[in-house]
This record gives structure tokens, C-alpha cells and sequence, in this order.
């Protein structure tokens, strides 16, 4: 017969067999979290119902006197084959020994078994040991790699703006706290540097373009001719070709390897200006050019001090210019005014 029971500790349940029961006197240790205790305390049927309630003993009249010799060992060794029958395995050779012999009944404790339990979770234990805390080491359970998952990026939590706290050094008693205030530059001296800077950007300009500040303010050139001859510069005269004409040109045959060249140049400037550079092209019937030639002021004038002074303001000047050709027959000519 089989009865269920159950660990007061972790609630486990087991089955136990009688002998079982009968062999441990009862106490039994739970595989599960290893407490020993009572089964017969909580102690059901296999199916989960209560157990019968115990059936009192008949008594047992004592015989007559006359047999009460003959008699006496037959109930004990009636009752010494009924305990061996019971417990054939469990009980030890003196056990069963003392048991034929009349002696006392099996003592509490573990009874000492040849073959081992049917159930591997039921570990028969003394009550009078006591039980070791250490229960060994746990079993080891390797789990089945799990694949990474995507790890969800936490939303930072709006960060509370710390109250701001400004704390005053105290001065040591003793000290003396110097005050050094800002330096200011004043006005005047911010004003007087940009003039100064102003002054010294206008003199780079006109120093170094000073033949054509001339050239567009004739005024000016007796300032600019007093200074350059403090720095010791050369000026310029004007030169606008817009305000130059020629007036008149000519381009006469005198021999085969002979020609002269004669114009009249105009100044309608309101002031002096340089000697321009002529540019003759010589050109054939069809208007095609056939030479060309460049003449410096000092080619067709000849006169120095007539070139520095150049050509007066409001006026015309009448120009010869003799040329000399070789193996040309001109038809025809131009003539063009440069610097």
C-alpha cells in the first residue's frame, strides 16, 4: 500500500510505500529542499483522502491455568513469527534472533536495510542526527544563448535646471582689497589716431599715384611739383588722349626712297600735356597695310627742352616729319595719336 505526504517546508509531495514508513519509523527527507520531518503528520491515501481510522484490538481472553505452561511460548513465538514475516529484510540476523528468542521489540531508530528503496527521492534519515546546513553545491544550469536584441535607446529625462548659488568669498581680516578699474582709452586719442592713420593713407596715394591725380586735377601740379622736389620725385605731365586732335596730315612723295610726313596737333586741354606717341601705318591701293612704325616725341620733335615742357594748354602745333622707305609705293596712310 502506498500513501501520499507532503514537505511542511517547500510543499513538495511524495508517494510512500508502508514498509517504507515502517522501516524509518516515519521520518523521511525531502529531495527537494532537503528537510527532514514526520510523514505521518500530514499522511494520506495515495488517491488524496484521508486515512481509516486505526481498528481497536479484540481482546484476547487468557486461557485456563492447566494450559497456562504449554501456552505461554506459544504467543511469543506466534508473535516473533508474525514481526519476521512482517519485516524479513529490514531486520538484522541478532534482530531476528532476539525476536525468536523472546526478547525485546525492535528499538526507534533506522533499520538497517539490505536492498535500497524503489523511490530515489525518499532518503531515509535518523531524527536523533542532526542535519548539516551545508546542503553542497547547487546544480549548475547552462542556459541556451540567447541572440542580442536591440536595445531600446533610453529618452533622457529633461535634466532640472540647477538653481544657481553664488557664494561671496568673506575677506580675511586684515586684508585690503585693491579695486583696479578698467583702462579707457579716451575719445580724443581714438579720434586723433584715425586722422593720423587717414593722413598717412592719403600721402601713400599720392605719392604713388600722383601722375594720375595730375592727369585728372591739372590744379594740383604746382603742390605735387613743390613736394616732389622736397622728396626728390619726378612728376609727369598729363596725358588724355581725348583732349589731343589732329587737326591736319599729309604724307608727301619726295624721291623713291623719300617721304615727309606733316601735321598739326591741337591741345584742347586747359592745361599743358605730354607729346604723344604717332603710330604711321603706311597701306597699298586696296587699303591694305604695308608698314607700320611708332615715333617717340623725341624722333619728330628733336628738341628737349620742348619735350619736358610739352604741349601748351589751348593750342596747336604744326609737325614735319621726314621717312625714309625702301622698295614701299604707298597709296595711302593713318596715323594714330598714343602714350
Amino acid at each position: 500500500m502506498n500513501y501520499r505526504t507532503t514537505c511542511p517546508e517547500c510543499a513538495s509531495v511524495f508517494l510512500l510505500g508502508a514498509d517504507q514508513l515502517d522501516a524509518a519509523q516515519g521520518w523521511v527527507q525531502c529531495s527537494v529542499c532537503g528537510a527532514a520531518f514526520d510523514a505521518y503528520p500530514s499522511l494520506l491515501m495515495e488517491d488524496g483522502s484521508p486515512l481509516p481510522p486505526p481498528v481497536e484490538p479484540t481482546p484476547i481472553e487468557a486461557p485456563a491455568q492447566a494450559e497456562a505452561a504449554p501456552a505461554e511460548s506459544e504467543p511469543e513465538e506466534t508473535f516473533a513469527a508474525e514481526v519476521a514475516e512482517s519485516i524479513p529484510a529490514q531486520a538484522s540476523p541478532e534482530t531476528a534472533a532476539a525476536d525468536e528468542a523472546g526478547s525485546e521489540i525492535t528499538p526507534r531508530g533506522i533499520a538497517q536495510r539490505e536492498a535500497p528503496t524503489d523511490l530515489p527521492s525518499i532518503i531515509l534519515i535518523d531524527p536523533d542526527i542532526p542535519v548539516p546546513e551545508d546542503l553542497g553545491p547547487l546544480p549548475e544550469i547552462q542556459a541556451a544563448p540567447a541572440y542580442p536584441a536591440k536595445r531600446a535607446v533610453p529618452v533622457p529625462a529633461p535634466a532640472a535646471t540647477p538653481a544657481a548659488r553664488i557664494e561671496y568669498a568673506t575677506p580675511m581680516p586684515g586684508t585690503v582689497r585693491i579695486r583696479v578699474s578698467p583702462r579707457r582709452i579716451k575719445p580724443w586719442i581714438w579720434a586723433a589716431a584715425s586722422t593720423l592713420l587717414l593722413l598717412l593713407l592719403l600721402a601713400q596715394i599720392s605719392f604713388f599715384l600722383r601722375d594720375a591725380l595730375v592727369s585728372r586735377m591739372p590744379q594740383t601740379r604746382p603742390a605735387f611739383e613743390q613736394a616732389c622736389a622736397v622728396l626728390g620725385c619726378t612728376l609727369s605731365l598729363p596725358q588724355n588722349l581725348a583732349l589731343l586732335q589732329i587737326v591736319g596730315s599729309d604724307l608727301q612723295t619726295e624721291s623713291s626712297s623719300r617721304l615727309k610726313l606733316t601735321l598739326t596737333l591741337g591741345n584742347r586741354a586747359s592745361h599743358v600735356q605730354a607729346w604723344p606717341v604717332l603710330v604711321l601705318t603706311l597701306n597699298d591701293q586696296r587699303n591694305r597695310p604695308l608698314a607700320r612704325r611708332s615715333f617717340a616725341p623725341s624722333e619728330y620733335l628733336g628738341d628737349s627742352r620742348r619735350i619736358a615742357d610739352g604741349i601748351p594748354p589751348r593750342s596747336e602745333q604744326a609737325l614735319s616729319l621726314p621717312l625714309s622707305v625702301r622698295n614701299l609705293a604707298p597709296m595711302g596712310f593713318d596715323l594714330q595719336l598714343t602714350y
